[in-house]
């Protein structure tokens, strides 16, 4: 306190501690300070040689008359406080003002300013932090964002390529049943010539009861280059077929 020229405390053991009160009459001009302060009965001397001396009076002049009668120290209502000794003291004393209480005050706004001090320590520290955690999200958040384009651009190509497929496998489909319905024409049309064939093996075969004429040997001729021509076409048809259904196999296998 020194240091800080904030004051002078005086230290006295409550042993050697002897007040001496005046004892008054009770009244109701006025009342002993005593009365009015809450302590623990241990810091009784303590209490009564600092404040025993002083009473609390209605107003100025009974107060002034106190001192001069009792010699005591005397404080009004009003906050005018009257001294034995003869200071005269008026008015409000603003508490705001004391030394202590400035003391008291530095020291709780200090501690107040260490404590906000350390917050905004921490504030800054999960301000960083936070900052760097949404860098972080940001880089991943762009290179999701490129992953996903390239997704984007893949599933377009294979869309395209799936419909390019899907066209394609309807136009062999669609040429796979013309094959089918041209196999079943040249199969029809092979039948009734092996029908016919057959029926002039059997005619030949049979005892002849009359020659030939030319017109019917050459008819005979023809009739026999057709069937094996017929035959090589019906084998060609068959083999194209054979050859649209391993594409469309292949096809259906790569989806």
């Amino acid at each position: 306190m020194l240091k800080e020229k904030t004051g002078r405390v005086t230290f006295m053991p409550l042993n050697r501690l002897k007040p001496k009160n005046p004892s008054l009459p009770p009244n109701q001009d006025a009342l002993p300070l005593l009365d009015k302060i809450r302590f623990d009965a241990i810091h009784q001397k303590a209490f009564h040689q600092v404040f025993g001396k002083t009473w609390v009076c209605r107003d100025l002049t009974v107060a002034a008359a106190y001192v001069k009668s009792h010699g005591v120290n005397t404080i009004t209502l009003d906050g005018d406080k009257v001294d034995r000794k003869g200071a005269l003291t008026g008015g409000y004393y603003d508490i705001r003002r004391s030394r202590i209480e400035g003391i008291k005050n530095v020291a709780t706004w200090k501690a107040k300013y260490d404590a906000d001090k350390k917050r905004s320590e921490e504030v800054k520290t999960a301000i960083t932090t936070t900052d760097q955690e949404i860098t972080r999200i940001t880089g991943k958040i762009q290179v999701l964002t490129i992953q996903q384009a390239q997704a984007r651009e893949s599933r377009e190509n294979y869309l395209q390529d799936w419909n390019s497929l899907n066209r394609e496998r309807e136009r062999l489909e669609a040429r796979l049943l013309s094959h089918e319905a041209e196999i079943n024409d040249f199969e029809s049309e092979l039948s009734g010539t092996a029908a016919r064939l057959q029926g002039y093996h059997e005619e030949l075969s049979s005892p002849l009861t009359k020659a030939l004429t030319d017109e019917e040997a050459n008819l005979m001729d023809t009739l026999g280059v057709e069937a094996e021509e017929r035959k090589q076409r019906v084998l060609e048809l068959a083999k194209n077929r054979a050859e649209v259904s391993r594409i469309q196999l292949y096809e259906l296998c790569a989806r």
